[in-house]
């Protein structure tokens, strides 16, 4: 991932635990904050969500799981599966 995206997921981060910490200041509430965390975190997921694709390409594995279902792309196949596979062939 390029390092934009490094920055941007680590001001959301800062911006969302700064409003609840900062006490309010007169002109910027921490709902500002928030709202504006909130605006970079959806930027950054959507920016992750397009360009899946070129993440694989590049050698990239991604796993989702929930409750007993999983699901894993981009995963290369390991040596001792190869092995098993050519065993059962034939």
């Amino acid at each position: 991932m390029p390092i934009g995206l490094y920055i941007i997921l680590f001001l959301t981060f800062g911006l969302l635990v700064a409003s609840f910490i900062v006490p309010p200041l007169g002109a910027i509430s921490p709902s500002v904050l928030q709202g504006a965390a909130l605006i970079l975190g959806g930027t950054w997921l959507l920016y992750t969500t397009a360009n899946i694709p070129s993440f694989i390409q590049a050698g990239a594995k991604i796993k989702a799981s929930y409750g007993n279902a999983s699901i894993t792309i981009g995963k290369k196949m390991d040596e001792e599966e190869e092995t098993s596979k050519e065993g059962t062939d034939g």
